[in-house]
């Protein structure tokens, strides 16, 4: 490794300001230039002599910078010539996404960083000197991979989101259009799973529910009970729903799934002669 190292810059001195010069644990040797001669690139040069623990600090905060400034702008490109199906709304939203998948191990903002790190110190193996556009244009082909990575898995959030949302409409449209629809229903959950379904007097109306969505004799699972659940209520459309023995509910999806569909119509029951 180099006992100079000089990066220049395009235009962006914040850089110096922020990261190098006002950020507490990156306190370097640096001098900053700017040639008469290239007025758009600054310079910043570094000698970290034998300190490797600088020199870490200092490619690490390379690394940053790099990702703060350039990260947004791969990902557009990659969105653009990769999901081309998707509006330009819908790649907004992608975008604003990333933070969601921050804590990745494999995605997150801790495993793209490692990468670039990684690139820089290969790059500082070659060269002394590093043109940051130049460098993020040819030698991140790792980086940009793992950008592509994250952003196949930020349009399949997206779309996932999507459907669901499509699917809660749905659902909504079809409770609203059932007639003579009952003013109550109790939904009690089984501690040894599955569901029983009770009308507003307390009688239990599971079986025939059950029946108009099966034939014969059927050992549910219990994914199958969950399914069967969203149909019954959804078909039988109660005005109100009241949720018994909320601490055996292993699917909480379900039942946020039941609280968008029925929206303001669903509560808990904290204790009642159901529960019992």
């Amino acid at each position: 490794m180099t006992d100079r190292i000089t990066l220049g810059l395009c235009g962006d001195i914040n850089f110096i300001s922020a990261r190098l010069l006002n950020y507490p644990e990156c306190v370097f040797p640096i001098s900053v230039s700017a040639p008469e001669t290239e007025d758009s690139v600054t310079y910043i040069s570094l000698e970290p002599s034998d300190d490797v623990r600088m020199l870490d600090r200092y490619v690490n905060v390379i690394a940053e910078y790099i990702i703060d400034r350039y990260e947004i702008r791969l990902l557009k490109r990659i969105l653009a010539e990769n999901f081309d199906h998707l509006s330009v709304v819908a790649k907004r939203e992608v975008l604003k996404s990333v933070e969601c998948l921050a804590d990745d191990p494999e995605l997150g903002y801790q495993a793209r960083k490692q990468t670039v790190v990684l690139s820089v110190y290969d790059y500082l193996k070659e060269d002394s000197t590093m043109l940051v556009d130049g460098f993020v244009a040819f030698r991140l082909k790792d980086y940009e991979a793992l950008l592509k990575k994250l952003a196949e898995a930020l349009v399949e959030r997206y779309e996932a989101h999507r459907e669901y949302e499509e699917f809660i409409s749905l659902l909504k449209y079809f409770v609203g259009i059932q007639k003579d629809r009952p003013a109550m229903a109790h939904v009690l959950v089984v501690k040894e799973g599955g569901y029983v379904i009770l009308d507003a007097e307390g009688k239990d109306i599971t079986a025939p529910c059950f029946a108009d969505f099966l034939e014969g004799e059927v050992l549910l699972t219990e994914e199958a009970y969950d399914d069967l659940l969203i149909s019954v209520l959804i078909t039988l459309a109660p005005e109100k729903i009241t949720v018994h023995n909320k601490q055996f509910i292993r699917n909480d999806e379900l039942f946020a799934t039941i609280f968008r569909v029925f929206e303001g119509n669903v509560m808990y029951c904290g204790e009642c002669e159901f529960c019992k």
